[in-house]
């Protein structure tokens, strides 16, 4: 890019008719004095010098002419070039708009809101916008040969019946790649025979060692461009027996799974029960830290079974007043995947954002980006446990002038008065025992947030 000469409007507008106007002041200058030194020399007397003023008077009018004459050209050509420039902007702001209106309807558009008596710098500055919002529209536009590098069945598109792209299914089908094929008339390797009895259109498709192959086709033209998607032929008949058996043989693997369920919640509760009772006779035996993770564990097991069983013979939740609750912003601070996994289509489910973390110290890396509503927080993980998190959490809360609280709730399977205060103390505001049932989780929501609730279940 070349360098922008400041100068160019003083060489080309200013000093052509500058210097000419110099020069003919410096002539009467010198004439005029040329003319006193002549009276002066022949008439010394004082007397003469009546008619040396009326010569420097002569010298200030003829100065004051070749000023008017300068300026009166000077502005006739100011006007010629405003004239162009403002011809000149008026193109390009004509063009652009004109560029605008091809962009499709999503996109922003650029708006030329300054008219034809703006101010020069205001024009120029909403045109380099204009242009800016084109460039990033243009560049957002979607673009037909990655759409159809995509998709997984072949493809071709053409440009006035020239091939332009195609994906790597259609190369194959082809034998050939884009770079043999790019610019090429598809016509000779492409034989139509009609529409089946099914209805799409039936094609034969030549590959490069000469085999035919038959496909189905549906063709999508605009002007000048022409997209054809291939797929295998197929017996509609045929393809609807095999959905039906399909579905016949997902409901029989549904039903042999939820009789496994059955039967595993009914061998694996009785023997959670045991546990329970093994762990609370075990007080003196069993560390009291170690105890309680595996009351945790056993919870979480229990609540895996409860949750599976509840899948397969409950409808489910009332889903009748889900709505969007974008305000109400829910972090799940658990080791396990699987209790992730539940809380947040529990959650989700009821309209809420939800975030989910494996660790104590992930939860605060997460505190430090986001404003979390609510928490739920595991008391048992490794590295941090959630008595520690919420005390960090709690103290980097008291740290920020502007920051605002979150709801902190402990899931525990451990829910005694001294771990009750424990988890007060630490900063929690409530618990929630496990394992809990999903209307559990939306009743702590409820109670926590009842504003999310408010909207009208009619819709």
């Amino acid at each position: 890019m070349p360098a922008l000469r400041t100068d160019r409007f003083w060489t080309r507008l200013v000093w052509p008719l500058l210097w000419p106007l110099l020069l003919a002041q410096l002539a009467v200058v010198l004439l005029c004095l040329a003319v006193a030194l002549f009276l002066w020399l022949g008439q010394p007397e004082p007397a003469s010098w009546t008619a040396v003023g009326w010569l420097l008077l002569a010298l200030l009018l003829g100065t004051t002419f070749t000023t008017a004459a300068f300026l009166l050209q000077l502005r006739h050509r100011l006007r010629a070039c405003q004239s162009e420039l403002d011809h000149g902007l008026e193109q390009l702001e004509r063009r652009t708009h004109e560029l605008g209106t091809l962009l499709p309807p999503w996109l922003h558009e650029a708006d030329l809101s300054a008219g034809d008596e703006s101010a020069l710098i205001a024009r120029l500055g909403n045109l380099n916008e204009a242009l800016l919002a084109l460039q990033s529209g243009w560049q957002q536009q979607p673009s037909l040969p990655r759409l159809l590098s995509a998709t997984p069945r072949p493809g071709v598109l053409l440009f006035h019946g020239r091939i332009v792209a195609i994906n790597r299914s259609m190369e194959q089908l082809f034998g050939e790649p884009l770079d043999a094929l790019l610019g090429q008339d598809p016509l000779p390797r492409l034989h139509s025979l009609g529409n089946g009895e099914t209805g799409p259109e039936l094609m034969q498709i030549l590959d490069a060692k000469g085999h035919w192959h038959h496909r189905q086709v549906e063709r999508f033209a605009t002007p000048g461009y022409e997209l054809m998607l291939f797929a295998e032929p197929r017996d509609r008949f045929r393809e609807l027996d095999e959905l039906l058996t399909a579905r016949e043989r997902a409901r029989e693997e549904s039903r042999l799974k939820s009789r496994y369920l059955a039967l595993l919640n009914r061998e694996l509760g009785p023997l959670l029960d045991d546990l329970d009772r093994e762990l609370d006779s075990a007080l003196g035996r069993v560390e009291a830290q170690r105890r309680g993770e595996l009351r945790e564990r056993a919870a979480d097991v229990r609540l895996l079974l409860d949750s599976l069983v509840d899948e397969q013979h409950q409808p489910g939740l009332d889903t009748r007043a889900v709505t969007s609750r974008q305000g109400v912003h829910v972090l799940i601070v658990d080791d396990g995947p699987v209790n992730r996994m539940l809380a947040t289509q529990v959650l989700e489910g009821q309209g809420v954002a939800v975030d989910c973390v494996a660790s104590g110290r992930e939860a605060l890396e997460r505190r430090r980006r986001e404003h979390y509503d609510l928490v739920f927080m595991d008391i048992y993980m490794p590295d941090m446990d959630g008595v520690e998190t919420v005390r960090h959490w709690r103290e980097a809360e008291a740290n920020e002038v502007s920051a605002t609280r979150s709801v902190l709730i402990a899931l525990t399977a451990n829910a005694s008065e001294s771990d009750q205060r424990r988890f007060r103390d630490a900063g929690m505001d409530d618990y929630l025992a496990k394992p809990y049932r999903p209307n559990a989780l939306i009743a702590m929501l409820r109670h926590w947030r009842p504003d999310a609730f408010k909207e009208s279940t009619t819709t």
